[in-house]
């Protein structure tokens, strides 16, 4: 196979009818290109040999590295929800939030131990769920051209959706302030808790088997259009949760649904400035 953006070509079945060393290669390929990972002054990349990372099979990989002089995505503000003082910084509202509960997970990094050693253990942050509204301020660059929210969640609550709402900063957000203008939809699919069926038979019945990760540790991102945030220094942010009542296969019960928040990192996007030898400037349109 063969495709665009990802395939599997293959050489020979049989390593006797092999005409080159070329044809005794099997290899995979997939070009991420929805998948860009925006990175600040460095990158760790590595791959994982099997699963367990312990395969000899050898490897190898391209990488294609796009930049420019200087950071054009600059973090404005962080918000630490469940921490007191972060919150009342951020003018903090949530009325149906849980109170602030620790969360001992990891996040989807590789495996967690091997042989004996461990590779990636846990560790424990905290935060709230809410099946309502959560608003707080943020700062950001006014000279931004488009804002990024980055989420940290509990990934153990399923299909977070939630509406975005952005207002100008102090607002309250109660029906004597119209000013909320919609952002768009903030949904995540999927939770730590997977489905697997394996039936006896090849047409048998499904038998499904219910799998849960140990990671529940996700980081979640969202854009925020220029013309809510550009000639603004800060931003009120209101996330309105909209449950997704899908379950996992029919007939399974409906787990608890919320919409997680642990923290909120806020990037402005910028035109970057750069210097060159004795002479600075920018780079524009």
């Amino acid at each position: 196979m063969t495709l665009p953006f990802a395939g599997h070509p293959t050489g020979v079945g049989k390593e006797k009818d092999a005409l080159n060393d070329e044809d005794k290669i099997e290899s995979a390929y997939r070009f991420l290109l929805a998948d860009l990972m925006p990175f600040g002054k460095r990158a760790v990349i590595q791959l994982e040999h099997g699963g367990t990372d312990d395969s000899i099979e050898h490897y190898r990989t391209v990488t294609y590295w796009y930049g420019i002089p200087a950071a054009s995505l600059v973090e404005s503000d962080t918000f630490q929800v469940g921490d007191e003082t972060s919150e009342k910084a951020h003018n903090y509202l949530s009325p149906d939030a849980s109170a602030p509960y620790a969360i001992t997970s990891r996040y989807e990094w590789g495996v967690d131990t091997f042989h004996g050693q461990a590779i990636y253990p846990p560790t424990t942050d905290q935060g709230r769920k809410t099946t309502g509204t959560s608003e707080f301020t943020v700062k950001i660059d006014p000279q931004n051209l488009g804002v990024m929210l980055r989420r940290k969640l509990d990934y153990s609550f399923p299909n977070q959706r939630a509406e975005v709402f952005v207002a100008n900063a102090g607002q309250s957000g109660d029906a004597s302030a119209p000013n909320w203008q919609p952002a768009g939809i903030w949904y995540l699919a999927g939770s730590n808790t997977a489905v697997h069926s394996l039936p006896k038979e090849e047409l048998g019945p499904a038998a499904h088997d219910l799998v849960i990760s140990n990671r529940c540790f996700r980081d979640d991102e969202f854009l925020l259009p220029k013309d809510l945030t550009t000639g603004r220094s800060a931003i009120r942010v209101r996330i309105k949760f909209t449950p997704v009542h899908t379950p996992l296969f029919p007939g399974n019960p409906e787990p608890e649904l919320a919409w997680s928040e642990i923290r909120y990192d806020v990037y402005s996007y910028v035109m970057p400035s750069f210097t060159v030898g004795s002479k600075s400037g920018s780079i524009s349109k």
